[in-house]
């Protein structure tokens, strides 16, 4: 899972706002960041490991970058290793002419695009999918770059949206499902695309529309042209989405992200109700949102104030040490002894992938001296690998639902709770569509995490 933003200004240069929105989109990815601008003559660029604070710590970095066109990207790898080749955006040379490209998703037919690239002569520095992208975009011998563009797209399977930066043109385009979200926005002197609308807030920019599945626009300092009209009958939009990447403040198909997880929370309470619990404490800042829908409809008491996220811990402080790593959950939450102790405590949270920080935080509660601990997930059980832009098929084994074939007792053993229980698929779904917003059906959504059905089926994985 990725963020990339890009923008194109009639007369302002944009390393500052692309900044701006790569702090908005940090969420996303925080394995590294990168921003390339090109100021009508030639491209800037500045790329670098970790969140952006630290890419762009160096005051004048951004002064560096000139230019009135760029795109910016912050990486969560699903492909490809943590090395400095696969830093994006990538760079690739069309016929002597350089750009630059931004990629959110996963491609499954990643190996067999590369082992044609290596056929045709190409040498690849990086191992991504994003950088066979670039190289098929390379070895082109299309007329235009736009139609060089359009026919690697129709070689691509799996899951992207993209922004290509080629000179003073930025061309957008998204998967034929639309598995990914990318917006476009529009300033008073600027055009903006991005993953989320929120990097719009950020930038005083109104949201003009989601892009459509299919749908491939170039965009300038003049305006917006179609370049693809993209599909509206046929989507297949990640639902994890809306439950774990998308920010809450975030927009999309018309509902505020925090209130499609109000409801889920709400349809949570009606179907996993926990009527032994003294409390209910949802798990700051993952069950927030969910966890207020099901204290609302419950009538449980909000034990927020049991626990503390401590904000200053952040991944760059964890990451150089196996042992912080290892305790990362104890240098994130602090739980209040006090407000816990001899309790019944049910806690609210998103979901469970692996149940690694599911059992810690359930440990730190019973060492608060919890009586007992309920945890209730606003998610269907998480069963299936996902080969779209979240790398859980890299750990396919060691997902716990499946593990455990979902079995909520054997799930409750092995995290320490006295009972777990899940939303189901059926009414997260509902949870969504009945979020008041543009209408939108059962069909529209990729479940596979959850239902092991498949919209692409899965090859070898990029």
């Amino acid at each position: 899972m990725c963020g990339i933003i890009g923008i194109a200004s009639k007369e302002e240069e944009v390393a500052h706002d692309l900044y701006c929105g790569l702090y908005a989109l940090q969420h996303r990815g925080k394995e590294s960041a990168g921003i390339v601008t090109f100021d009508g003559k030639r491209y800037y660029s500045r790329l670098g490991k970790g969140e952006i604070a630290l890419v762009f710590r160096n005051g004048g970095a951004l002064s560096k970058l000139k230019g009135e066109t760029g795109i910016g990207h912050n990486r969560y790898g699903t492909a490809g290793k943590n090395n400095s080749a696969n830093i994006q955006p990538i760079r690739g040379v069309w016929k002597g002419k350089e750009f630059w490209v931004a990629h959110n998703g996963n491609l499954i037919n990643t190996e067999k695009l590369r082992k044609e690239c290596i056929r045709k002569g190409f040498q690849f520095q990086n191992t991504s999918d994003t950088g066979v992208i670039a190289a098929l975009i390379s070895l082109s011998s299309a007329p235009s770059f736009e139609k060089a563009v359009k026919g690697v797209l129709s070689k691509l399977r799996g899951a992207y949206s993209l922004l290509i930066l080629f000179g003073s043109k930025i061309i957008a385009a998204k998967d034929p499902l639309g598995i990914r979200p990318l917006c476009l926005g529009k300033g008073d002197k600027f055009f903006v695309l991005a993953s989320e609308t929120c990097a719009l807030s950020h930038l005083g920019a109104d949201f003009v529309k989601e892009l459509n599945p299919g749908e491939v626009l170039v965009v300038d300092r003049s305006g917006v042209k179609e370049v693809k009209r993209g599909r509206t009958n046929k989507k297949k939009f990640c639902i994890f989405e809306f439950i774990y990447f998308l920010r809450p403040d975030s927009i999309m198909f018309g509902r505020r992200v925090k209130n499609v997880q109000k409801n889920m929370g709400r349809y949570l309470a009606r179907e996993c109700p926990a009527k032994q619990a003294d409390i209910a404490v949802y798990i700051p800042d993952s069950g927030k949102y969910g966890g207020l829908g099901f204290i609302e409809e419950s009538g449980l008491k909000n034990g927020e104030e049991a626990i503390l996220r401590t904000h200053l811990v952040s991944r760059t402080f964890i990451e150089p040490i196996q042992r912080l790593r290892n305790r990362g959950v104890e240098l994130k939450f602090v739980v209040i002894n006090e407000e816990v102790k001899g309790k019944k405590i049910v806690i609210i949270d998103d979901s469970i992938v692996r149940g690694t920080t599911q059992k810690r935080l359930i440990n730190l509660f019973k060492k608060a001296g919890a009586k007992e601990i309920h945890s209730r997930i606003f998610s269907p059980p998480y069963c299936y690998p996902c080969y779209y832009g979240i790398d859980t098929y890299r750990v396919k084994k060691e997902l716990i639902a499946q593990r455990k074939k979902r079995n909520t007792k054997e799930i409750a053993k092995e995290l320490g709770a006295k009972s777990v229980c899940y939303l189901g698929l059926n009414s997260l779904i509902k949870a969504v569509i009945e979020t008041p917003g543009e209408p939108l059906k059962k069909e529209d959504f990729c479940t596979a995490c959850f239902s092991g059905n498949y919209p692409i089926p899965p090859e070898t994985p990029g």
